[in-house]
């Protein structure tokens, strides 16, 4: 696998590098292309500004891209430089010159107020567009003069939380220990190692907001002989182990359990379904352990296709790993009228429903889509032409 990192600063490469080392990956660097474009930083956040970079050389090279934004935060200053710490001192300033300035604006701050927080936004990119984010941050303060010689930027100003040196006196191996962009580096490690994980499977995401027919599309797959992962049946998993119900009373209180002492779906659905907070709470939970146990089918799965079926496969990021997307959807009508058979009552319904990216987006981020309005044969026929196109895709035959 071949990784492209979106910056010309040797300093970064140089930092980058060494986070990912020992991975069976080919890291190149603008050296290895003619007319590497440079990517002018118009976004108004990190997030922005990384991803104009990551997709900007992706598209350009056609290969998987890592880009960085970074920022120091500083209190007294309501949060800036932030996304301008590069240019604070103006467009072709030195390093040197945004300090001199920085330190000028808090010449007469004493140390209780010098709070800042140096944060690092790392964005991955593919050729086609899907794109992954991960984020550090290292809080500490500012000094009243430069100390040190290492590092680069703000290091030499910047004091790390529970350290008396600065970055720029910290050797490499410590700053890569607790540094922001460390700390998304080692996230965006963990990425690259799905990705070789994920070795040549092929993934396709089965998707659609709730009562929209996914789980029926995603039984015809299954029926035709291919390896299907319901994300819903390995959440309600989870659900029974031990460790998770004790978290679970932690946020939610008894009224999570039945008569039978276990997690009960029905009154987790309820809670949810009325307090947007406390279903984040929920997803925040259960999407990470969700995710790992489907890395973990995968890992030990032969097959060449498989299919994952999730209802926030976009939400979550997870089409970043997938090769391709079917989103299966129908009218917010008979949404309801399905989703009312589980006994929940109409605020439910639109809250859970509104909780959920809309309907036109999911379609317009699919490879393919499925209406499920029709007769069940109808459906059907509809799955096995989009079959058939992935099959072809991946040049293996059908099955059936």
């Amino acid at each position: 696998m071949e990784l492209v990192l979106a910056t010309r600063n040797s300093d970064k490469i140089r930092e980058i590098e060494k986070a990912l080392k020992n991975l069976p990956i080919k890291i190149l660097t603008f050296k290895d292309f003619s007319n590497f474009p440079y990517v002018e930083e118009s976004g108004k956040s990190l997030k922005e500004n990384a991803l104009l970079k990551a997709k900007a050389i992706a598209k350009f090279t056609g290969k998987l891209s890592l880009a960085d934004d970074s920022g120091l935060e500083v209190e007294y200053l309501k949060g800036a430089p932030g996304v301008y710490s590069s240019r604070f001192a103006g467009e072709n300033a030195s390093y040197e010159d945004n300090n001199r300035k920085l330190l000028s604006l808090l010449k007469d701050v004493p140390y209780d107020k010098r709070g800042a927080l140096f944060r690092c936004v790392i964005a991955f990119a593919k050729p086609e567009g899907k794109y992954f984010i991960v984020e550090g941050a290292c809080p500490g303060k500012i000094v009243f003069s430069p100390r040190g010689r290492g590092g680069f930027g703000y290091d030499p100003i910047f004091q790390p939380e529970g350290y008396k040196k600065t970055f720029a006196q910290l050797s490499l191996e410590e700053k890569n220990r607790i540094s922001h962009r460390a700390k998304a580096l080692s996230k965006a490690r963990e990425i690259l190692e799905k990705l070789i994980r994920k070795g040549n499977k092929f993934l396709v995401g089965i998707t659609g907001n709730m009562g929209c027919g996914k789980t029926t599309v995603s039984s015809f797959f299954e029926r035709e002989g291919f390896k299907v992962i319901y994300a819903d049946k390995i959440g309600h998993q989870i659900l029974e182990e031990e460790k998770v119900k004790e978290k679970l009373l932690a946020l939610f209180g008894e009224d999570v359990l039945g008569n039978n002492r276990k997690v009960s779906r029905e009154k987790l659905r309820k809670i949810v379904g009325e307090d947007k907070e406390k279903l984040y709470k929920l997803n925040r939970l259960l999407h990470p352990l969700i995710k790992q146990k489907i890395w973990e089918i995968l890992e030990r799965c032969e097959d060449k296709v498989i299919f994952i079926e999730a209802a926030l496969i976009f939400e979550a990021s997870w089409d970043f790993f997938m090769d391709r997307i079917i989103t299966v959807f129908c009218s917010r009508e008979k949404q309801i009228e399905r989703i009312r058979k589980k006994g929940l009552e109409p605020e439910q319904i639109r809250a859970l429903l509104d909780s959920q990216l809309p309907q036109e987006e999911k379609i317009k981020k699919a490879d393919f889509v499925i209406q499920n309005e029709k007769a069940l044969k109808e459906l059907e026929m509809d799955a096995k032409n989009v079959l058939k196109e992935i099959l072809e895709e991946v040049k293996i035959g059908c099955k059936s």
